[in-house]
């Protein structure tokens, strides 16, 4: 009975590793319909400037209840008040996601005074670019507290209560970054290689936990020029562009409601992404360095605060 048992898994097992192209093409034939958020509550951190505040105005228009978090209270505030002027529920908090304590804190107020989050988005980061040796310590643990640590203690509390009902979705604003290495960026790659690793291991662990109603979607884009980074260049702007923070809010929000996995943005930087994946350090390093597309470390307009690395 074991051995049967074991050929039937492994049939299935190769039965699906057959039919999984078909799927993946019948997908992209036949997208999947955008889901209702109306009267959901969408938690969105990194609300109150650049993607976030994009991705906010966006969710708004759709007839959640919105909840925004920020380190800086004013901006974050500035955006609630505009978009409840608009008619949208909208509480906001200021909350700095690196700081456990603050987190939890701020997360059991808003169980108390708005309800249970059904969506969360992890949107929230923060960008230096500078050579590893130049990196100041207190740079690189902010790089990671924000870029990764902060996804753990957002979802410690609102994920519990997503498992006990088995619903709700969960989206983390990764980058490219976090899948190809990129020179001056070797603090920003490996917390968002963190986050995208976590998403993944999340995944899987929910799978077995049986938890298939709770969604997940990493969103991966390439630079958004959001003008923290100046003399940004492309040498191919037509295969790798530089996206304004309008594109890839709207990506965000079309993800999120399609519920899909993983995305790109934009989609052919996942096929450049698998080719170049295919070669060797040394021709993945001419490869990228043909394509041409990066910044100079010497031309930031932002240089880090004390505290930490600029917010992107």
């Amino acid at each position: 009975m074991g051995c049967c048992g074991t050929i039937f898994d492994t049939f299935k097992l190769f039965f699906l590793m057959f039919l999984d192209p078909f799927l993946r093409c019948a997908r992209c034939l036949w997208p999947k319909s955008r889901k209702s958020i109306k009267g959901e509550i969408v938690l969105l951190t990194g609300a109150g400037h650049g993607l976030g505040k994009e991705v906010a105005n966006r969710l708004a228009e759709l007839g959640p209840v919105l909840v925004l978090w920020d380190i800086n209270q004013e901006n974050n505030e500035a955006v609630a008040s505009k978009l409840r002027a608009q008619g949208s529920t909208v509480f906001s908090y200021k909350v700095d996601v690196t700081n456990e304590q603050e987190v939890i804190q701020v997360a059991n107020r808003v169980k108390q005074e708005v309800g249970d989050v059904s969506i969360l988005i992890n949107n929230a980061g923060v960008f230096s670019g500078q050579p590893l040796c130049n990196l100041p310590s207190h740079v690189i643990r902010r790089c990671f507290e924000v870029n990764s640590m902060a996804h753990f203690w957002t979802l410690q509390q609102f994920l519990p209560r997503m498992i006990e009902l088995n619903r709700g979705h969960v989206a983390a604003v990764a980058s490219i970054a976090g899948h190809q290495g990129v020179p001056y960026m070797t603090d920003y790659c490996a917390s968002k290689y963190a986050a995208a690793g976590m998403m993944e291991a999340l995944n899987m662990e929910l799978q077995f936990m049986g938890k298939k109603n709770i969604r997940l979607t990493t969103i991966n884009p390439i630079i958004i020029t959001t003008g923290l980074i100046s003399n940004v260049k492309s040498r191919f702007p037509c295969l790798l562009p530089l996206l304004s923070v309008e594109e890839t809010a709207d990506a965000v929000l079309r993800a999120i409601l399609k519920e899909e996995e993983e995305v790109f943005i934009p989609k052919r930087s996942e096929y450049l992404k698998n080719l170049v994946e295919c070669f060797s350090r040394r021709t993945r390093f001419r490869i990228l360095d043909w394509v041409g597309y990066g910044f100079d470390p010497d031309v930031i307009s932002k240089q880090p605060k004390k505290n930490g690395s600029e917010i992107v």
